[in-house]
């Protein structure tokens, strides 16, 4: 059941300028509801082994409805995408990771 409302993140071009002469990015969120999932156990440790730490998993009914977003959003703390999956004929599993655990870091 789709019932958590999650946000998805995409930056498009202002065609604005920064103070450093750099192009600003607006940020568009939109609005989904999406039926949140549990980490399997597998797909958990081999992501560890590439120094990432999958949080949470959301599956949306339509995958229509996500369009490479990179970000999103939910219950006010930003994730980013570490991958997506295709799941049933219509639906889309988005697995997420919080950004102060990025293996850059």
């Amino acid at each position: 059941m789709c019932n958590e409302c999650i946000y998805l993140v995409e930056y498009v071009d202002s065609n604005e300028k920064d103070e450093f002469g750099d192009e600003k990015k607006t940020e568009i969120r939109k609005e989904r509801f999406a039926e949140l999932k549990s980490i399997g156990q597998t797909e958990f440790y081999q992501a560890q082994t590439a120094g990432m730490k999958p949080e949470l998993k959301f599956e949306l009914a339509d995958y229509s409805d996500y369009s490479g977003e990179k970000e999103l959003i939910y219950e006010g703390i930003r994730y980013k995408v570490m991958r997506t999956y295709k799941t049933k004929i219509n639906s889309i599993e988005i697995t997420c990771y919080g950004g102060v655990r990025d293996a850059g870091t």
